[in-house]
């Protein structure tokens, strides 16, 4: 009799278990539409158990429809049906990929009867995250498109975009852990390399994480990429000093410039050195090798000018502040002498500095004011013609 029992048990267990029905995920993807969310999902959380269901690529599509359409709704009633339900839209359209294997997309028809692909939908799903984004960007709210550039990587993984726009938002709500996150995965997973992104890398190590060494490592990898950027030498440079790194950069330095005895750049980092290091001289030798090597070395060039017509003008300042009395006028006129003197030795540079960048309105003006002190007159009237001419196209 117990035995009869347990058998009449065992058939009705699976009875029910036969007997369960087919989840029906068409009716799912139409709750989904009216905007029957809770319906919808639960018919699909049964469908991706349910046997003759489970293995079907549309179900998981669907799947990603309406978990999608839980992230995105503004009704309360469906808000918190599910935790992260961009994240599990994503992985179900991933699984329905899977399942596809090659054949057309898939997609579900619009009011017209029109197919919407799949690709279009989610072309639409990450462009609502990033307005979204930056509403909240631009509304100052930096947390909230945080999180809404942060929903477009999830959606389009090796899309640039969203990590760029969630790294300047973070960084500008002074979140800068999160910033270097998103920095640090366009470098080192997207391969995606630009001198801004370094730039703030370089910015969150060295000042805000006070890591120096870190700071040190990213300049570099930034000179690397991006070789004619003066400023990543000169960042090196000021790193190495600030490091107390002296003889390591002197060191590099040198040891570069014996395996590349022609290189002009090498020449001009080891200026931009001398001259952090306050040694006006050496360094004038050293940006006057890279013009040497290579005449048209347009950052050498410049700052040869530079440091020349800049001791003009401390010259200048002094002059300028002397008195009236006959001692005063005697030094003042010497001192012109000299003044003179450095503006002749800048002024074939930044007359070449124009030779290559003919709108440079610094080389300009120094020369206008060169030529001017120096009663080239006519010199002077061309290069003020040259500026004017600039500021009406600027206008």
């Amino acid at each position: 009799m117990k035995r009869f029992i347990l058998l009449l048990a065992a058939c009705a267990i699976a009875g029910f278990s036969f007997g369960q029905k087919k989840p029906k995920i068409n009716q799912a993807e139409k709750a989904r539409s009216e905007g029957n969310l809770g319906e919808a999902k639960e018919i699909i959380d049964e469908a991706i158990e349910h046997e003759k269901t489970k293995d079907d690529g549309k179900t998981w599509y669907y799947r990603g429809l309406i978990y999608a359409s839980l992230d995105t709704t503004t009704n309360p009633q469906y808000k918190n049906l599910a935790n992260n339900p961009l994240k599990i839209a994503m992985e179900a359209f991933d699984k329905a990929e899977e399942m596809n294997k090659g054949k057309s997309d898939y997609y579900i028809s619009d009011a017209n009867g029109l197919p919407i692909l799949k690709s279009q939908q989610l072309e639409t799903l990450w462009g609502h995250y990033l307005n979204k984004g930056v509403e909240g960007y631009q509304s100052q709210n930096t947390e909230d498109a945080v999180k809404y550039f942060t929903k477009t990587q999830l959606i389009k993984p090796a899309d640039t975009t969203g990590y760029i726009y969630a790294g300047l938002a973070a960084q500008s709500g002074q979140d800068y852990k999160t910033a270097s996150e998103n920095f640090y995965k366009l470098i080192n997973k997207l391969d995606y390399h630009s001198e801004d992104v370094y730039n703030y890398l370089i910015y969150i190590e060295g000042t805000v994480n006070e890591d120096n060494e870190k700071a040190l490592e990213m300049i570099r990898k930034a000179k690397k990429h991006f070789p004619d950027n003066v400023d990543f030498a000169k960042s090196e440079i000021n790193a190495l000093i600030q490091m107390d790194k002296i003889d390591e950069a002197k060191t590099e330095l040198q040891s570069a410039i014996a395996k590349e005895p022609d290189n002009s750049n090498l020449y001009f980092t080891l200026g931009v050195m001398q001259e952090e290091l306050d040694n006006k001289e050496e360094a004038k030798k050293a940006y006057a090798k890279a013009v040497e090597l290579d005449p048209t070395n347009f950052n050498a060039t410049f700052n040869l000018a530079v440091i020349n017509y800049n001791e003009a003008v401390e010259l200048i300042k002094v002059k300028n502040n002397l008195g009236i009395t006959s001692a005063d006028l005697k030094k003042a006129k010497e001192m012109q002498t000299t003044i003179n003197t450095k503006l002749k030795e800048a002024m074939p540079y930044w007359e070449k500095v124009i030779e290559i960048e003919p709108n440079n309105r610094v080389a300009l003006e120094s020369l206008q004011y060169t030529y001017s002190q120096l009663k080239m007159n006519e010199k002077a009237l061309k290069v003020t013609e040259k500026l004017e001419s600039l500021g009406d196209e600027e206008g």
